[in-house]
């Protein structure tokens, strides 16, 4: 929480804004890495947030994390697959960014794509019979289109989707350990057509948008989820064997963009945006931290020739609307800048 609020705020005071600041957004997963950062843009740009989680207890600490604060309210949504489980807490929301999921990574189809659809769908339902409901945005994945291309040059765009993992998901058993990243991809997948199909079929009176991040890294608020203490793991002399080369982005400008989307940028209405900054493998996180902290001993070594993700993906969109509504002159953030600030608020 680097940035004051009245920073922020003011930047944004007088622009054409999607909803007005002291709108009410409904963030999903608020105790989670990606949510409390979204939480936190929220806040900063001056809205009102009210975070769901899981249990009290996150709830508690979500109170504490944001000192309080009275723009930010929580709500227990224990079991976000059952049908009218989210109508108490969307009540009088004006936008709903729902970014929890399943991030168990389970082997067994049915007990991950199948809850993750269901509470996609119960989520849009719930937002579709609240009337001050006006925007919708989706926490989807780079592996609802694509999984990390190695050894070929992949390109991309806003209409494919990874209908490999879906097939590998759903083969007959055994539901090895193996196959816990195609079922992960297959929810993402299978979330994320559940949101457009609803937006066809029901035709809601709210926008939807989906934001599609690949791995997260960068500064930690909360819990570091999956991806968020990567960076550290390398710094304490650990390669990190559940997550290859690919695409990585900033957790900051991943939840500035959720924030675009929901509330910010009018002109964005049922987009799939990108939020991919650069293509990275370990040895590119090892030169950075060496580059941040030159004195660092017990960096990890990782493999010789490491490969690269080759995709082409259309990431410039993100990096535009970082430009336009938070002056970020770069776009992305720098991966370097990510790593120091990875470091610097955790370790």
């Amino acid at each position: 929480m680097t940035t004051s609020t009245n920073e922020i705020a003011s930047f944004l005071a007088g622009k054409d804004l999607a909803l007005p600041q002291g709108s009410l957004i409904l963030v999903t997963g608020a105790s989670g890495y990606i949510g409390a950062h979204v939480v936190n843009e929220a806040l900063l740009a001056g809205y009102k947030v009210r975070g769901t989680s899981r249990t009290l207890e996150k709830c508690n600490r979500s109170k504490q994390l944001f000192s309080n604060n009275p723009n930010h309210s929580t709500a227990v949504v224990a079991n976000y697959d059952i049908d009218n489980v989210f109508d108490e807490a969307i009540q009088d929301c004006d936008a709903v960014i729902h970014v929890a999921s399943d991030m168990t990574f389970g082997p067994h189809p049915n007990e991950v794509i199948t809850p993750v659809v269901k509470g996609t769908k119960s989520i849009l339902r719930s937002a579709a019979k609240n009337a001050s409901v006006k925007r919708f945005v989706l926490t989807s994945s780079s592996c609802a289109v694509l999984m990390p291309s190695l050894d070929r040059c992949l390109r991309v765009g806003k209409k494919d989707w990874n209908e490999d993992s879906i097939k590998k998901a759903w083969e007959s058993p055994p539901y090895t350990v193996e196959r816990a990243v195609d079922v992960y991809a297959a929810s993402k997948t299978e979330g994320e057509r559940a949101l457009w199909e609803f937006v066809k079929d029901e035709k809601p009176a709210f926008v939807a948008n989906a934001i599609l991040p690949n791995v997260n890294m960068g500064g930690i608020l909360s819990s570091p989820g999956v991806t968020g203490d990567a960076v550290l793991r390398v710094s304490r002399g650990e390669i990190p064997k559940n997550i290859g080369p690919q695409y990585m982005i900033d957790v900051i400008d991943d939840a500035r963009l959720h924030i675009i989307a929901a509330v910010l940028d009018g002109s964005l209405e049922n987009d799939r945006i990108f939020a991919f900054n650069v293509a990275f493998n370990w040895t590119d996180i090892v030169n950075a931290i060496k580059e941040v902290r030159p004195a660092a001993v017990g960096v990890a070594i990782p493999q010789k020739d490491e490969p690269r993700d080759l995709s082409e993906v259309p990431n410039e969109q993100g990096a535009k609307l970082l430009r336009e509504w938070y002056a970020q002159e770069t776009g992305y953030k720098p991966l370097v800048q990510t790593v120091r600030e990875n470091l610097e608020e955790w370790v």
